[in-house]
């Protein structure tokens, strides 16, 4: 059976059809965007639900963390006058220049730079001595258990009989501050 329509029910055919593509344009398109939206939206949420716990686990290993900081800085906090570690250093390194056969002719300390949390302190070292004895003394310097910064090291000969030389040696100490130290 064929089906036929007359011409008298075209406009209404096509007015039907006009109708339905309206409402797929103006109701269908636009509920099923923001459905879709919705739909993101609540999977984002439930995503961030689901990392919860992590996060928990997290900010727990953060406070750990922050309270080992708090007690490392506690400890730099308690620390005595920097001058007491740098006369240490300084009597330190005079014994190592002995040992290490050198004769230690000048240490001086120049003008300390307060910085933040600690204090540099520029030091000068004169000495004589044989290359192997004024490598030695310089391994040895290097390792003191405080932060040394050597700057500048100047071997001159002085007697070329007894191949001793004249070293110059300019480093920099680092020093907990006296205003930390309380």
């Amino acid at each position: 059976m064929k089906f036929q329509l007359s011409k008298n029910s075209t406009p209404i055919l096509l007015a039907g059809l006009g109708l339905l593509v309206a409402f797929a344009m103006l109701v269908y398109l636009p509920l099923s965007r923001s459905i879709a939206a919705a739909h993101d939206s609540l999977e984002l949420k439930q995503s961030l639900v689901d990392q919860e716990d992590s996060l928990l686990a997290q900010l727990e290993r953060h406070d750990q963390e922050l309270g080992d900081v708090n007690a490392y800085t506690q400890a730099w906090e308690e620390v005595p006058n920097a001058n007491f570690y740098l006369s240490q250093m300084l009597g330190e390194i005079s014994q190592h220049a002995k040992q290490a056969g050198t004769d230690a002719l000048r240490l001086e300390p120049g003008q300390s730079t307060d910085m933040q949390a600690v204090q540099r302190i520029p030091v000068r070292l004169g000495c004589t001595g044989t290359f192997q004895e004024i490598h030695e003394l310089i391994g040895r310097i290097e390792q003191l258990p405080y932060k040394i910064w050597l700057r500048r090291v100047e071997l001159a000969p002085r007697n070329e009989q007894l191949r001793d030389l004249a070293c110059e040696m300019e480093f920099e100490a680092f020093i907990v501050s006296v205003k930390n130290s309380h």
